[in-house]
């Protein structure tokens, strides 16, 4: 299936059978991205050949996890092998099928590139260089099949178990050359084909993330996904991801493609998602995010509830948190039993499961070098929460003097922090957070930075 629109190109490429990885019994290099060329013909990057075309111009991928691997990419476990590219859990975390694992383990391997719940995409004009009309063109491939059921299903959690292993979010692109005929003559175009995540475990679905034994990862996204479910009316559900460092490193992850040119006429380099750094792990300072949480589902009614915990392991990088309220809540409130007076936030009846929450606990001598920055809604309207959080100046005068009359509010969200058994936080440039323990000769380090805690 090929399909594409003018500029903002979103086009679905079908796998080439022939051209698809079918095993993973051996330890093997696997790369993901291929590009097929017909060498009479150049690439039309905005009228690209479908996968499998004869006789076409085309990229194609070949990175997706499946139950098993009949459709001929990735089965479940990578152990002892490299991988060049992307992979791509999306049909494993779309089945929503209970009787299958929604699990992924590398062991013993190599990642050279991402992991992401979502359908690969690669941009050949990310940054508006070709035809500077405001759009990114890019293409999104799947495998040519539908997922079967488009229902949100709580408690249908992806575990992705890394052991021994590195994902190290340093293939920014597929780099290929392009060959044609010219009359005679044999030409050559190099290409770039940008398919950088920005961090390297991305991942739009609940989420059970485990590492351990001398890993290293360059970065991890979770965002709340689709929670569309029409059977779910009350307040029993929300969100949940939970990722558990053991004697491992987190680290963030690169920033642009490493050897793209410089831009003359914006003076900087093309930049990913996340980073100020060359090279992931190579933490610049504030800005250098390694995990960022990010709750900003406008149609969703759930809370997500972030855990994350570090045992005798390192993170390097800002840790980012962004909260939005729940599609149910109304921050002004609402007047519903027409007294003219609001009197409910709406929302659910448990204030808790209308908030948005990352816990992040270091212990065991753990260390975090790197900025906590969160953004979350607040409100001083509060007709039936309670106050969750203090900020100055929450609450004005209604009238022409506007002075200030207090201080309590209700966040969407809350960044707790707890280090404990000779943990080290050293804080780098404006951190904020809701609470923070420091327990059994632990230590944070305030150094050239503002560090807030938010009183409650």
């Amino acid at each position: 299936m090929h399909s594409w629109k003018k500029k903002l190109v979103v086009s679905q490429l079908a796998l080439a059978c022939t051209l698809a990885i079918t095993s993973q019994a051996n330890a093997t290099t696997y790369d993901t991205w291929t590009y097929y060329d017909n060498p009479t013909t150049a690439l039309d990057w905005n009228n690209m050949d479908a996968a499998g075309t004869v006789d076409g111009n085309y990229v194609n991928y070949s990175g997706f996890v499946y139950y098993n691997n009949a459709n001929g990419d990735f089965d479940q476990t990578f152990n002892g092998d490299t991988v060049n590219g992307t992979i791509s859990t999306y049909y494993l975390n779309h089945d929503y099928n209970d009787a299958t694992s929604n699990e992924l383990n590398i062991s013993n391997s190599v990642i050279h590139g991402s992991i992401t719940s979502m359908l690969p995409i690669g941009y050949y004009d990310r940054c508006d260089t070709l035809d500077h009309d405001g759009y990114s063109e890019y293409y999104r491939f799947n495998n040519g099949t539908d997922t079967v059921d488009g229902n949100w299903y709580d408690g249908d959690v992806f575990t992705l178990n890394i052991a021994n292993s590195t994902i190290d979010d340093d293939y920014e692109a597929f780099y290929f050359t392009d060959s044609y005929k010219d009359g005679d003559v044999t030409k050559y175009t190099n290409e770039t084909f940008d398919v950088s995540e920005g961090v390297a475990v991305n991942l739009d679905v609940e989420s059970n993330i485990n590492i351990s034994n001398n890993s290293r990862v360059a970065g991890i996204a979770l965002s709340q996904g689709n929670t569309y479910n029409n059977t779910y009316t009350t307040e029993s559900h929300n969100w949940d991801n939970n990722i558990n460092v053991f004697d491992s490193t987190v680290t963030s992850g690169s920033d642009y493609i490493l050897d793209s040119a410089y831009n003359t006429d914006t003076g900087t380099f093309g930049t990913g998602h996340f980073g100020n750094s060359d090279e992931p792990s190579d933490y610049t300072g504030a800005g250098d995010v390694a995990l960022s949480f990010t709750d900003d589902n406008g149609a969703s009614d759930y809370a997500m509830k972030n855990n994350v915990y570090f045992s005798n392991s390192t993170l390097m990088g800002d840790v980012k948190f962004t909260s939005n309220w729940n599609a149910n809540f109304d921050a002004d409130g609402d007047d519903t039993n027409g007294d003219g007076v609001p009197d409910t936030n709406h929302g659910w009846a448990d204030d808790g499961l209308n908030v948005d929450e990352l816990n992040l606990t270091l212990d065991n001598g753990s260390k975090w070098v790197g900025q906590a920055t969160y953004t979350v809604d607040t409100t001083s309207r509060m007709y039936d929460v309670e106050t969750n959080s203090l900020t100055p100046g929450a609450t004005l005068e209604d009238n022409a003097w506007n002075r200030i009359v207090g201080n309590e509010v209700f966040q969407s969200g809350v960044f707790n922090v707890t280090l404990n058994n000779g943990s080290e936080w050293d804080t780098v440039g404006d951190s904020t957070v809701d609470t923070l323990a420091v327990n059994n000769g632990s230590q944070v380090n305030v150094s050239n930075s503002d560090f807030n805690i938010r009183p409650h």
